[in-house]
């Protein structure tokens, strides 16, 4: 049977017919259910949310076989799942509102015949697809030949959830540079950037660092601070204060952060280039400020800029920004990632950033 062959091998991968670019493949979605009467693939950013017909699956004839298509370049990589419509049921993805569809699309169900995938902001599991030339990401997963550091949880300077991640093999009074990682919730939650620290410091890519890693305080509260551009004097004044009073680090700080988070990144290191040394900034919501007031020939803070070519709305932001940050003699490597606004790519290219701004020595 065609579903016992393919066992756990979705998607389906193929190459291109003779013609065809050299660095494009077929990859095929399939879903299997008898009852349904729709099914929409949710794919990161291949999706549009205003043409959602353009990634509805068919059903072959007389099976319970639904699939779609598509042709993609071979280092593409996304979160994916899949959403249905069954009899007498109105379709799910029917939402009036941006806010309400884009709640349903990230609630899909997970593709049960591929084992790779991730959990969102929200913390749902989606599934992953990486095609044969996407980037490895050795350093996501615990590893049994690497001691891990240690992570304590404490109440920050305004109550909030703070986590202190303290690596393995450098004592507590042994003055060590920082990162900040914004969002630590999910930082620590969903997924596992101490892993990945532990890591990438056990094969030498990276000094040993500590890392404070402050919840975002909800979703109000989040939008509240880090769009509001509230969130930069947050760190600054409030956070990097309180972890000295508690740790032993020197005045090397970095800030690392995602979409929200990586433009609150990018205003933190441009405002206080005195106190910020290197920002690692993954899809900064840029189209919320494109931060001009910040890019000044003063602003020395060394940056590693990195986006998905799937962004359509932030694609031509982020190339924008690059170009301001190089003119004005800003220390800027920029990194483009086959992919949409996604923890599928942004969980390794942490690690990316964190390697450009600490070498080991």
């Amino acid at each position: 049977m065609f579903w016992d062959q393919i066992a756990t091998s979705l998607p389906l991968v193929e190459e291109t017919g003779a013609g065809a670019a050299d660095d494009e493949v077929i990859v095929t979605f399939c879903w299997r259910d008898a009852e349904a009467e729709e099914v929409l693939l949710f794919a990161n950013r291949l999706t549009d949310e205003r043409h959602l017909g353009e990634t509805m699956l068919e059903r072959k004839a007389g099976t319970d076989l639904w699939h779609a298509s598509f042709l993609m370049k071979g280092d593409w990589r996304a979160s994916y799942s899949f959403l249905c419509k069954h009899p007498g049921e109105p379709a799910p993805w029917e939402s009036e509102g941006q806010v309400e569809l884009r709640a349903v699309l990230h609630r899909g169900y997970l593709d049960p015949l591929n084992p790779d995938w991730c959990h969102n902001r929200q913390g749902i599991k989606q599934s992953v697809v990486s095609l044969p030339d996407a980037p490895l990401q050795p350093w996501l997963f615990r590893r049994d030949d690497v001691v891990p550091g240690t992570v304590t949880l404490e109440a920050g300077p305004d109550g909030r959830d703070v986590w202190l991640y303290d690596p393995a093999g450098a004592g507590l009074n042994v003055d060590l540079p920082l990162v900040v990682a914004l969002d630590g919730e999910v930082w620590t939650g969903h997924h596992s950037l101490p892993t990945t620290l532990d890591n990438l410091i056990a094969d030498g890519h990276l000094r040993h660092v500590r890392c404070v890693l402050p919840a975002s305080g909800g979703r109000d509260k989040r939008w509240e601070e880090l769009a509001g551009g509230e969130g930069a004097d947050y760190i600054v004044n409030q956070l990097l204060p309180w972890v000295r009073e508690r740790r032993a680090v020197t005045a090397e700080t970095y800030v690392v952060g995602q979409s929200l988070g990586g433009v609150t990144a990018l205003r933190a290191g441009l405002t206080y280039p005195e106190l910020i040394h290197g920002v690692a900034s993954q899809s900064a919501s840029l189209w919320l400020d494109d931060l001009a007031d910040a890019v000044t020939p003063e602003a020395k803070t060394r940056v590693h800029l990195a986006h998905g070519t799937q962004e359509w709305v932030l694609d031509e932001l982020h190339h924008d920004l690059v170009d301001r940050l190089r003119a004005a003699g800003i220390d800027v490597v920029s990194a483009e990632h086959n992919g949409g606004h996604d923890y599928a790519w942004w969980r390794s290219a942490v690690a990316d950033g964190l390697r450009a701004l600490l070498p080991p020595a």
